[in-house]
């Protein structure tokens, strides 16, 4: 505490923290199902090839959202899975001839490297898809005892007709969704097979020996949508506070784990905020591992970008917001980081313009609070970062502020 200015990195209560629900589509207080505590599903790569910018963009902004969670006080239960069993992964290691482990584990070691750069933290847990296999069979039971599933020679389907709530992310009718043009996040089923076109696999036979397992319908694998619903209440329960993304997977795949996990559980909603983050394109296009369009973490890191700068630069855009890739963002976020570190490391000793930085640092918060508007804030550090140099800002208190800032912000300052 100096003159009044706390500038200390202490706890302060989110009373006023608003959070972008996708499902309301409104911004909403955040209220914890848990007080004190905060919890966070996270859907996780599929490990079938090394990851992109578009993987960084998701967890750069759910590590930010987390961040801010833990820097308002909150105890943090954070959960990402790692979809090892899937057609992708399937394909993958037949193609390279390599086993499904051992492509997880190379591919999901690189992803580790990648948002260590980042400066991304590790959450609590990694669920393997692999490990929850008895559970996910034990639900699609409940599921079929309960009237929401049926089997066709061993495809087992959730009937969607039985549901209302299914596609209220989408916000599109039940016709509507029957009618929806496939994307590249949705994976090929046996259409002929459904009762209606919106129905979604639970289970389906397979052959691969490292994706084949034992259950009433024979000999299969999951399908994709149980997956994530099973490991968020196997690791956390059956209602969690954050669910995040890619909007590119609120249809079909968080409007299949609403419904999958209300019907089982009965406990709605399943979900109360729906986090989802724009998309990174390039040339105007999604990036996607299936288009091939992609512009990957490890070359920006080889051509000498810091993992600064390029979490920086995927934060000056708003999460919620669509992208383009761009060299010359990166270039203005790796001048920023050099204006922060230059700002820490000066030695002005007077005290002055604390008043000012208070403002400032008040407009950070501020912009935090307001839906993670990291834009904003960072025009706050970069104001500070400024006024320092010119000698108008206390460097010792500035530093503080400036360090204590770019934490939330997962910049680290000190490497």
């Amino acid at each position: 505490m100096v003159d009044g200015l706390n500038l200390d990195l202490q706890p302060r209560h989110m009373d006023g923290f608003k959070l972008y629900n996708s499902k309301t589509r409104t911004k909403e207080l955040f209220i914890p199902l848990d007080e004190g505590k905060a919890t966070m599903y996270v859907c996780g790569i599929t490990p079938y090839d090394v990851g992109h910018l578009g993987h960084a963009l998701v967890y750069s902004v759910q590590d930010t959202l987390h961040r801010w969670l833990d820097f308002s006080g909150y105890e943090v239960t954070h959960i990402q899975n790692i979809t090892d069993i899937d057609d992708d992964m399937i394909r993958k290691s037949v193609e390279l001839d390599i086993s499904i482990a051992d492509l997880t584990e190379k591919n999901h070691s690189i992803y580790l490297e990648e948002m260590d750069a980042l400066n991304v933290m590790r959450p609590d847990k990694f669920p393997l898809v692999s490990d929850y296999i008895q559970d996910i069979v034990q639900s699609i039971i409940i599921l079929e005892q309960q009237g929401f599933a049926y089997n066709v020679d061993g495809y087992v389907f959730f009937n969607t007709s039985n549901t209302r709530s299914f596609g209220i992310l989408s916000g599109y009718s039940f016709d509507k969704l029957s009618t929806m043009p496939r994307t590249d996040t949705m994976p090929d089923e046996p259409e002929h097979l459904k009762v209606n076109s919106s129905d979604f696999l639970l289970w389906q036979p397979s052959q691969h020996p490292e994706a084949m397992y034992d259950s009433p319908w024979g000999k299969g694998r999951p399908g994709w949508h149980i997956e994530c619903s099973v490991m968020a209440r196997s690791n956390i329960g059956d209602q969690i506070d954050i669910h995040g993304g890619g909007k590119d997977l609120a249809y079909p795949h968080h409007d299949s784990e609403i419904v999958q996990t209300e019907s089982l559980t009965g406990a709605k909603p399943a979900v109360s905020y729906w986090v989802h983050n724009g998309t990174m394109q390039l040339n105007g296009e999604k990036m996607s591992k299936s288009l091939g369009n992609l512009v990957k973490v490890h070359e920006l890191l080889n051509d000498g970008f810091t993992g600064n700068a390029i979490r920086l630069s995927l934060l000056m855009e708003h999460y919620r917001d669509d992208r383009d890739f761009s060299k010359d963002q990166l270039s203005q976020a790796h001048s920023d980081i050099k204006l922060f570190k230059n700002a820490v490391k000066n030695n002005h000793t007077e005290s002055k313009g604390l008043i000012k930085l208070q403002s400032l640092r008040n407009v950070f918060m501020d912009a935090m609070d307001d839906d993670l508007n990291t834009p904003l804030a960072i025009d706050a550090l970069r104001d500070i970062s400024t006024l320092i140099v010119a000698d108008e800002i206390s460097s010792k208190m500035g530093a503080s502020a400036i360090l204590e800032m770019s934490q939330v912000l997962g910049l680290d300052l000190t490497n």
